[in-house]
């Protein structure tokens, strides 16, 4: 009987996985499709898929014509809840690269909250909101709503990094390790892979699997090479590994890269201990003294 059970779990995941990959594909079919299309002439949905694909393109310069699109179809729409989406998605990503801007962040918020009450169930809004409260520091608040997008939709890739990442900023690396595979596993093919990848670096940092470290973080700077983070964890795990030359050799790039960096950027990370981001600059610190 209990084999029966497994196959019908080992089903189960598998279709989450086929419908969260052909979601995706989908999506970039109706992307290409809206530039047969005139600016003008684009209807609401259109104007979100074309702000979509300059999202995705992850650039200044896209990112604001981005905008442009997902404010056009809020004027034509402003109870749509995939532009709410859309909305909170892109000042949260703006949020993000700016430490958590408050600005941004409310109305990440704002628009959240508008497209529960457009749709309660659109599994969006509940993670937006989850991520909001990592964000601001309360991660142990941002599981109940990941919890409730991931009930909605668990095979939501997003939602599961999310959770990951309040598991690891609670202290629950290890429980956190999971939930970033499984994202890695829903969403192989996610632009933004290279931040759950930098996240699942962090847990592997603290149960010390320095290899698996130092393999992670190469991961996500093959997909984002100015990635700060992750190439912060690699030089720490080459140091406690004993790897002293080729940590040189990465700090050597870092500073390059990273002319202006300061330890303020790791130590603003939300971990409810700060003991933790103490060890991940000792980490860091110990390729510093070797110089």
């Amino acid at each position: 009987d209990r084999d029966l059970v497994d196959i019908f779990k080992l089903r189960d995941q598998i279709g989450s996985e086929i419908v969260s990959m052909l979601d995706k594909e989908v999506d970039r079919a109706e992307q290409a499709r809206t530039f047969q299309v005139p600016w003008e002439s684009l209807e609401t949905w259109q104007l979100v898929r074309r702000g979509r694909w300059h999202m995705n393109r992850r650039t200044r310069g896209d990112t604001e014509i981005a905008l442009d699109f997902f404010e056009k179809a809020y004027r034509e729409d402003a109870n749509s809840s995939a532009v709410l989406n859309e909305l909170a998605w892109w000042y949260f990503w703006r949020a993000w690269l700016r430490f958590g801007d408050s600005d941004d962040l409310d109305k990440v918020e704002q628009y959240a909250r508008k497209a529960l009450l457009m749709d309660s169930l659109d599994a969006r809004p509940h993670a937006h909101l989850g991520v909001i409260d990592i964000m601001r520091g309360q991660p142990r608040a941002a599981i109940e709503h990941l919890e409730e997008a991931l009930h909605i939709n668990p095979s939501f890739a997003f939602a599961r990094s999310a959770m990951g990442s309040a598991k690891l900023l609670l202290g629950d690396a290890a429980d956190a390790i999971p939930f970033f595979l499984d994202t890695e596993r829903l969403s192989p093919f996610d632009l933004y892979r290279f931040h759950n990848l930098g996240e699942l670096a962090v847990a592997y940092s603290f149960v010390e699997n320095w290899p698996a470290v130092i393999a992670t973080a190469d991961r996500s700077l093959n997909l984002s090479p100015g990635y700060f983070y992750a190439r912060y964890l690699k030089i720490g795990a080459l140091m406690r590994s004993g790897r002293v030359d080729e940590a040189k050799r990465e700090l050597a790039i870092f500073t390059t890269r990273h002319p202006d960096f300061s330890e303020q950027r790791v130590r603003w990370i939300p971990f409810a201990n700060k003991a933790a981001n103490e060890f991940l600059i000792a980490n860091f610190e110990l390729a510093r003294s070797a110089m």
